[in-house]
This record gives structure tokens, sequence and C-alpha cells, in this order.
């Protein structure tokens, strides 16, 4: 007897394309597209195990990691733009089943990192280290490193990239100086500016770690950096990424 699939109501199909930005998350093709001055819809809502799998998917799918044991669950479903969705049905592999059960599960995961946000407060003090740092025009002196960089290095494990961690090493190298010279003149004109933002900065990061103990260090500077971005209202990401990297090097994030 097949399964039965109950139809997904308004709010469920739009938190699934929110989840994805309206992109496809296997290709760049964006999820809705204009005609005649109307929107339509470039995608499906994909189950990514087999509502009813065929006698070989049993096979194909045997002992697979599954999202929900029950496959009409919002965690085994997915946009896909309508190219993508035939594709991947058509015929299923494992390889393509882990492909989007890791992405449905990096999706979750940044969904559950948003449920924080509203929770986490920081001072307004913020901005002008944010404008500082975007209109300031610095001056990178060769004698600049005033850091040791072995300090960050016994911080971060295996589990963040190369490139991330080369990026902390010059934002701390280039602007650690400079945004505590900030923090100090705020302190003069707002006492405990610091240790309040600090303290914020802290809070949040042991929030990240609590809601998911498994992230990776990765993940978590990348959290960190899309929740200041956003509460922030930046334009780049780049200071935040530097105020971030400020306070690995100033032991907030990383112990």
């Amino acid at each position: 007897m097949k399964a039965f699939r109950p139809s997904i109501t308004n709010n469920q199909e739009l938190l699934l394309f929110a989840e994805v930005d309206g992109v496809c998350p296997n290709c760049p093709s964006v999820l809705m597209y204009d005609k005649n001055g109307r929107k339509n819809k470039n995608y499906e809502i994909a189950h990514i195990y087999p509502l009813n799998p065929k006698p070989e998917e049993l096979i194909i799918l045997k002992n697979v990691v599954k999202l929900n044991s029950d496959p009409n669950h919002l965690d085994n479903l997915i946009c896909l733009c309508i190219k993508c969705h035939n594709k991947y049905d058509n015929p299923r592999t494992l390889e393509e089943y882990n492909e989007l059960v890791n992405k449905k599960q990096e999706l979750i995961r940044k969904f559950k990192e948003k449920s924080i946000w509203i929770d986490t407060t920081l001072e307004q003090e913020i901005d002008e280290i944010i404008i500082f740092l975007s209109n300031e025009e610095f001056q990178f002196d060769q004698d600049i490193l005033e850091y040791n960089p072995k300090a960050i290095d016994e911080k971060i494990n295996s589990t963040i990239t190369e490139p991330t961690k080369r990026k902390i090493h010059r934002n701390v190298q280039d602007y650690f100086k400079q945004v505590k010279n900030k923090f100090i003149q705020l302190d003069m004109s707002q006492p405990g500016t610091t240790e309040t933002i600090s303290t914020q900065i802290k809070s949040h990061y042991l929030k990240l770690k609590k809601q998911d103990s498994s992230r990776t260090q990765k993940e978590m500077f990348d959290g960190m950096v899309d929740w200041l971005f956003k509460i922030t209202h930046e334009k780049s990401k780049d200071s935040s990424e530097i105020i971030i990297s400020f306070f690995i090097q100033n032991c907030e994030i990383f112990e």
C-alpha cells in the first residue's frame, strides 16, 4: 500500500522556499521566474528519502541516514528546481541522496542558528566599530605584527578550513590594534562598553555551542559572522569578519 502524501500548507511551502533562499540547492537556478507580469514557480517540493521507494531504491538506500522517520516531515522535504528534481528521482543514486541529506542538514542547522538571533542583544556602540572599519583609511605598517599568532593557532583546530584560518590571522594582524583602540575611545565616553559587548559576543557564542555542540569551528565562525552581519544591517560581511576575528584573539570565542 502506497504512503499518502498530504497537501503542503502555504506556510510550510514558504518555509521550504525561504530555507534555500529561493535558489535550487543543486544548481544556480532561481526558483521563480517572471512571465506576462506574473511570478511563476520553477520548483517542486522533493522528498529526500522517497515517499514510496521502489524495490531497487530500498536496496540502494538500505541503512542510510534518514532525516526523519516520517517521509512527509519538513526535515525530509526540500525545494528543487523542476529539472533537478527529475534528475534526482530518475534514477535515484546513493551518492546524490547523501549529498542532498548533507545539504538539508546544513539548511536545518542554519535555521536553528537564526532562531536564537532574536534572543541575543548587542550594544548599539558596535555600529560605531562597523562604521569605523568601513570608512577609515588604515595605514598598514610592516611592524604592525604586535600579536602572537600562536595564540590563535592554539585555539583553532582541524575543523576550520585553511582559508578561514588565514583570514582570521590577517584580520587580527591588520585590525586588532585599531579595533582595540576604538573600544578604548568608546569606553572613555561610555564606560563599560568593551566589557558589555565582549559579554554579549561570548553569550551568543555559548548559545550556538549549547544549541549544537557538534558544530565545527568553521561553522561557529560563519554563524557568528552571519549573526553580527544581520543584526548590524551591514552591506558587506568584511567588518563582521574582522570583529569576530578580534574576539577570537581576545578570547571570547574559541576557548
